[in-house]
């Protein structure tokens, strides 16, 4: 289920390369991947180390190991691609992050959503939305988002194994932070004010930081960290097909 994907596209537009967040999976992204798939580009998903397999897998892979295969896969994917864009969810906005700055030859815009810079702790959103997790059916939206964009399997015995992943997590947030005043690529970020993970706090630290390339933003209101509603959906994806489609314009 949790695989990596690859839509070529014969009209060679150009590539959109999808990069899931921490204990995220590829399929979080097929619907963009389509959108942006029947618009001519070629789409790829990819999957991150220790993602896609058990809490003890996870719990080993470092944030040099997810930065380095988001490298790898950049390096091999522009070898048939001159222009790449790049979608991270969360964690993947911060890899795509660093990743348009090391491959800039290639990579022609970021578009980020939910990017962790600032994080909540505990708060009311939180507290619902893992209730809902935990108790209601699978047929319940919110609940099966959470359940597509989840590729760890979770064991309540093995919780401390997070200490570590998490960890990592921290160390490449501040290290991103660092890295922002080097991005000359386009960039688009997407927050909610109802995230109970990722505070908008984000969004103004990018705000601060991006001084050196074209920025454009928007905030939605009722989406969650990783569900969101039909009409903000839609919402993203006009973004999103606007910001590919500016690749190879004046726009640059």
């Amino acid at each position: 289920m949790h695989e990596p994907f690859f839509l070529e596209s014969p009209a060679k537009k150009g590539l959109v390369v999808f990069i899931h967040g921490f204990m995220g999976s590829p399929q979080q992204f097929a619907g963009l991947a389509q959108s942006v798939h029947a618009m001519g580009y070629s789409a790829a998903s990819l999957l991150l180390p220790g993602h896609g397999s058990t809490v003890k897998e996870f719990s080993a892979a470092t944030m040099e190991n997810w930065q380095d295969h988001v490298h790898a896969e950049i390096g091999r994917l522009s070898c048939g691609h001159a222009d790449i864009c790049l979608v991270g969810h969360s964690m993947g906005g911060l890899l795509a992050i660093n990743t348009a700055i090391k491959h800039s030859g290639h990579v022609r815009c970021l578009f980020l959503i939910a990017c962790p810079f600032k994080l909540k702790y505990l708060s009311v959103q939180t507290i619902k939305t893992k209730l809902q997790q935990a108790f209601y059916r699978k047929s319940n939206p919110v609940k099966s988002a959470y359940l597509l964009g989840n590729s760890v399997t979770l064991s309540p015995s093995l919780i401390w194994r997070f200490a570590k992943p998490t960890a990592e997590l921290y160390r490449l947030i501040n290290i991103t932070k660092d890295n922002l005043h080097k991005v000359r690529v386009p960039v688009t970020a997407v927050y909610s004010s109802s995230d109970e993970i990722v505070s908008t706090d984000s969004l103004e630290m990018l705000k601060n930081r991006l001084n050196q390339a074209p920025f454009e933003s928007m905030t939605l209101s009722d989406s969650l960290h990783a569900y969101y509603p039909e009409q903000e959906r839609s919402l993203i994806e006009a973004a999103l097909i606007n910001a590919v489609s500016q690749v190879g314009t004046d726009y640059f």
